[in-house]
């Protein structure tokens, strides 16, 4: 992996806050900054576009918007039926109409999931505690 330099200028407050993350994980203040942008720029290079841009403009999102995305929920007549087309497919092959909704509610759930996920990381990182798995 190539590596690159910047020079970065930081408000104080932040400074302050990476060097005590630093100090308490007894890592570099480097390491931490690295640790963060990595967390807050998640890979989006096999994402769709959409999903991608979408993901990307969490980090920007204040600390309350972001619990409202952790929070978020599938709809309940979704995830019925998405349970039901699970529930068929274990008991008969599916018509393809069923196939394709199948696909359409996982992609759906998927998509919730990741940005779920982002959104926990980032709080995770703005020092919020989260859920465990």
């Amino acid at each position: 992996m190539s590596a690159n330099s910047i020079t970065l200028t930081l408000p104080d407050t932040t400074y302050q806050r990476a060097r005590r993350a630093a100090t308490l994980l007894n890592r570099s203040i480097e390491e931490v900054l690295e640790a963060t942008l990595n967390t807050a720029l998640p890979a989006l290079d096999e994402a769709p576009a959409d999903l991608a841009a979408e993901m990307a403009k969490l980090s920007a999102l204040p600390d309350a918007d972001l619990w409202q995305v952790a929070r978020r929920q599938m709809e309940a007549e979704r995830e019925r039926l998405l349970h039901d087309l699970l529930d068929a497919q274990a008991e008969r092959q599916l018509m393809p109409d069923e196939v394709r909704h199948l696909e359409e509610l996982h992609r759906q759930a998927g998509r919730l999931t990741l940005l779920k996920s982002q959104a926990y990381a980032l709080l995770h990182q703005r020092g919020y505690p989260v859920p465990q798995p």
